[in-house]
């Protein structure tokens, strides 16, 4: 017995362009992230970080939850679109300022997040952050 494939419908999600994928509810802002396994639909209010893999994205999420998505870290910055909350202090990362722990001092510096992980934070894009945490913060 042929059985329908349902392979057509599961591929024309991934398929768009990721910005079609996003609720826009402040409350309950959701993303749509494509994985080798399927499609997320994620809260963005639960994203601590974002860390460049290549053509892939490892997000890290409250709780100690990761999910490698199969899109670049610039293609998820331009859909978050968020820049009062989501910053990128690397080439490589981006930080969620509602989970900022403390910032270290150094040259470039780095910030320590709630789950205790630490990001540099690169020499070009400290004022970026300081700018950003002012402003945040004030």
């Amino acid at each position: 017995m042929i059985q329908p494939s349902s392979d057509k419908l599961d591929n024309r999600l991934p398929l768009r362009p990721l910005k079609k994928y996003y609720s826009n509810r402040s409350e309950k802002r959701k993303i749509a992230l494509p994985t080798v396994e399927g499609i997320y639909f994620e809260k963005v209010g639960q994203l601590v970080s974002l860390e460049a893999k290549g053509n892939y994205t490892v997000l890290k999420f409250v709780g100690q939850r990761q999910l490698l998505v199969s899109k670049t870290l610039r293609e998820i910055e331009e859909v978050l679109n968020d820049k009062d909350r989501f910053v990128r202090i690397h080439r490589s990362f981006i930080i969620n300022l509602d989970y900022i722990f403390k910032y270290i001092r150094g040259k470039g510096g780095y910030v320590v997040m709630e789950d205790g992980s630490n990001v540099s934070v690169s020499v070009s894009r400290k004022q970026a952050l300081m700018e950003a945490l002012e402003e945040y913060f004030c």
